[in-house]
């Protein structure tokens, strides 16, 4: 019995070292804004960047409209799929043979909300040929 209760001592005593140095190496992280629970916190700005790349982030500050820049190749498209329509609107834009593709994203600004936008490249067969995923972080005004 002795060395059973021995055994879940040192059992535990590990785990609890183990979650401190858990704890200990998140504790000089530094994140783009002060709440690291939202899932864009740490991407990427998206309107830094010449083409919007999967997985970036959009901040939204006092109701901004703001562009999806995307590339395109001959018969292709790209789809803008809100994971909520009344968080953000979607405005598609047409490719007119520029090899790009804008799409114009206007968030809801009376929201402090998280949402994702899909896009969907197509091809002229409507086959899908790539996908994006972006994060809008709307920070009311």
């Amino acid at each position: 019995m002795l060395k059973k209760l021995s055994i879940c001592l040192l059992a535990l005593a590990c785990s609890g070292a183990a979650y401190a140095h858990e704890h200990a190496t998140h504790e000089g992280t530094t994140y783009s804004i002060p709440n690291p629970l939202r899932p864009g916190a740490k991407a990427p700005y998206c309107e830094a960047q010449p083409e919007t790349a999967d997985g970036c982030t959009f901040h939204s500050v006092a109701g901004g409209t703001y562009s999806a820049h995307l590339s395109t190749g001959p018969g292709e498209h790209w789809v803008a799929i809100p994971s909520d329509a009344d968080t953000v609107k979607v405005q598609p834009g047409a490719a007119e043979g520029k090899g790009y593709q804008v799409i114009e994203l206007k968030p809801n600004p009376t929201q402090n909300a998280d949402a994702t936008v899909t896009f969907d490249k197509l091809s002229g067969d409507a086959k899908l040929i790539e996908r994006r995923r972006v994060t809008v972080m709307i920070h009311p005004a």
